[in-house]
């Protein structure tokens, strides 16, 4: 993994923590000649670049660095959380305006997950709300059969897959009046973490919604719906994180 001075970034990276577009639309914008630095056109995605003091321009206008923007969407089951999709199925872009300045997610759902997904152009907390360890998330899960007491301490203690060190301790807690039905508290999260947990003791999840990332809770948005998180939650998440 290439190293950069302290301070310094890839001019791609730039674009990104600038708020201005992924890592794959500022390498297109660099390579189609669109982007300089200082006076001076650009073509390496991988140059190196100090974005809070290089005059970075694209098509000759200043980029100035981004609001810190963050949006909770209330992600539906079958849509995807990348930007595009070879299978041609709808993504959670498609649910979020055109004019919107660019947003990455924070963490995944996958295809049939649903429930809150944070978006940001701050990349910072992003990477503070997805590391391992940092907020807690909290999920509702359904799965085909009752829970048993053998799988609850498990998940409870620390469970092994098979990709790596164990698993941080789960909060679970389950429905008292629907013993197939529990809420899973998260501080980590591995690729289908809960899935891949529940399919250890031969379970199907039916079902799983996202409802809170650390102090942001779904509260009532509509599914399909997005709104802007206001300075006072983007406060609250970044010190649940830090």
């Amino acid at each position: 993994m290439r190293r950069f001075p302290k301070g310094t970034v890839s001019l791609e990276r730039a674009l990104s923590k600038l708020g201005i577009a992924s890592r794959t639309e500022a390498r297109r914008l660099i390579l189609g000649r669109h982007v300089s630095v200082d006076g001076e056109p650009v073509r390496n995605p991988l140059a190196v670049v100090n974005p809070d003091r290089a005059r970075i321009e694209v098509d000759g206008r200043p980029i100035a660095r981004a609001r810190a923007l963050v949006i909770a969407l209330n992600k539906p089951a079958g849509v995807v959380t990348t930007r595009k999709d070879e299978l041609g199925r709808r993504t959670v872009y498609d649910l979020l305006p055109k004019d919107l300045p660019f947003v990455g997610p924070i963490g995944r759902l996958d295809f049939e997950s649903s429930g809150l997904l944070l978006l940001t152009n701050d990349t910072r907390l992003a990477d503070l709300v997805a590391s391992p360890g940092g907020c807690a998330k909290v999920y509702e899960v359904e799965i085909d059969r009752p829970f048993s007491q053998e799988a609850i301490a498990t998940f409870r203690a620390g469970m092994q897959l098979d990709d790596g060190p164990l698993l941080d301790p789960v909060e679970v807690d389950v429905d008292p009046q629907e013993p197939r039905r529990a809420r899973f508290v998260l501080r980590e999260g591995r690729n289908r973490q809960i899935r891949r947990m529940c399919g250890g003791f031969g379970w199907a999840v039916l079902r799983l919604h996202r409802v809170a990332v650390g102090p942001v809770a779904l509260g009532d948005l509509g599914e399909g719906v997005w709104r802007e998180l206001d300075a006072a939650e983007i406060a609250a998440l970044r010190l649940t994180s830090a």
